[in-house]
């Protein structure tokens, strides 16, 4: 087993080097967006752990109680994706799937969000100095005229930097910090930014390229609050526009929305370069917008990012929420164009390191952060205050003496 920290160009040089020499890689994630995300950068399919394991049938969180054997999986060479997401059972379900022999490489991001379920698999993996390990700390000279990437290392360094930097004069900048510390005042900069104030930095239409992240779900600038917001300034009520309420939520044509939940049976269809293809699945994380809205059928008809369209009944839609912002933690595993991250007073177990560090890194071209910079501050300082107690470290020291 391998530990590989870093870019797409070394999973795809690995794909080669296998394939040319007749073995079969498979390819997966713990996550449907960033399983896509994986095929989308290596030309190769990704497959949800989950599906790659074929335990999608039980119940999310009932899987620490599935004892089952597992079939092994076909491969010479197994390459995991975002291994920071992955806790200590679905880490166990993987190793009873693997055929003695068959390579195991992991690649994450230790200072990134640990997973939701228990355990910290890479850092305590990483740690252990057990495991042949790579990583890639070196910037080259192309990422350190990016802002985003210099001051994504910086806070690992446990660096302030981001109130420094805005002031200064630089052309192409790509990374923003906005003074604001009244909650009221933060909403309407980001409203602002998603709704034209960007243009002049190139053409990011919202739906496409724009995605505003938030530590908290509660509060005016929780995404509950500001989804309501958002939705008014970006897809406000139209007499064209028909719509449903569901609980508290107004799902309306025209709506951004995420997938909540893994549902490995809901039928999607799509059309690529002329080409039709239908099967089942939308995973937790995939993003789309709804289309059309059928009060006869009772159904939602939703468009994701990738092409797959498919109808929910209303029954069903307790699978989705609005998504003009969403938690940085669901926005792990996923890139965007455009990151406008609000920083408001939330919990200290909250405003940790590795989440700032995580929001930093989902922005390819243009982030911008709007809020206090003493939460800026505090969060650089703030190593992560939820400390995960585990046992893995030490059994892998001892096992390897």
């Amino acid at each position: 087993m391998v530990l590989v920290l870093g870019k797409t160009t070394i999973i795809k040089t690995l794909i080669d080097i296998y394939k040319s020499n007749s073995k079969k890689v498979v390819l997966c994630a713990p996550t449907g967006r960033a399983a896509k995300k994986m095929t989308e950068s290596t030309g190769e399919e990704a497959k949800t752990i989950h599906r790659l394991l074929e335990i999608g049938k039980f119940e999310e969180d009932k899987l620490e109680s599935i004892d089952q054997e597992f079939k092994p999986i076909d491969a010479d060479v197994i390459v995991i994706d975002e291994m920071s997401m992955v806790d200590v059972f679905l880490m166990n379900y993987i190793t009873k799937a693997i055929y003695l022999g068959t390579k195991l490489v992991l690649v994450g991001d230790s200072n990134q969000l640990s997973s939701v379920g228990p355990g910290n698999i890479l850092k305590d993996i990483i740690e252990s100095e057990k495991i042949a390990t790579v990583n890639l700390d070196k910037i080259f000279r192309q990422a350190a005229k990016s802002d985003i990437i210099v001051n994504a290392h910086k806070v690992n360094n446990g660096e302030n930097f981001l109130r420094t930097r805005s002031e200064e004069k630089k052309e192409n900048r790509d990374c923003f910090f906005i003074q604001e510390i009244e909650q009221n005042k933060i909403v309407s900069q980001i409203i602002s930014l998603c709704t034209g104030r960007l243009e002049k930095f190139g053409n990011y239409d919202f739906y496409k390229s724009i995605q505003v992240l938030t530590p908290t779900r509660k509060g005016n600038l929780g995404i509950r609050d500001l989804n309501k917001r958002l939705q008014e300034a970006i897809n406000p009520e139209s007499k064209k526009k028909s719509e449903k309420k569901f609980g508290d939520v107004i799902f309306r044509e025209g709506d951004r929305v995420m997938q909540i939940k893994n549902n490995y049976d809901i039928f999607w269809d799509r059309e690529i370069d002329g080409k039709y293809e239908n099967g089942t699945g939308i995973y937790n994380g995939d993003i789309g917008k709804i289309t059309k809205i059928d009060e006869e059928e009772k159904q939602m008809r939703v468009e994701f990012d990738d092409g797959k369209k498919t109808w929910y009944m209303f029954s069903e839609l307790d699978q989705l929420e609005l998504a003009y912002s969403i938690t940085i933690h669901k926005s792990q595993g996923s890139e965007f164009d455009v990151v406008i991250m609000a920083l408001p007073q939330a919990s200290p177990m909250l405003l940790t390191r590795n989440l700032l560090y995580t929001g930093i890194t989902r922005a390819k071209k243009i982030l911008v952060i709007v809020g206090n910079g003493k939460i800026i501050d505090f969060m650089v300082k703030n190593v992560d205050s939820k400390k995960r107690n585990t046992g893995l470290k030490f059994k892998l020291i001892h096992l390897f003496k």
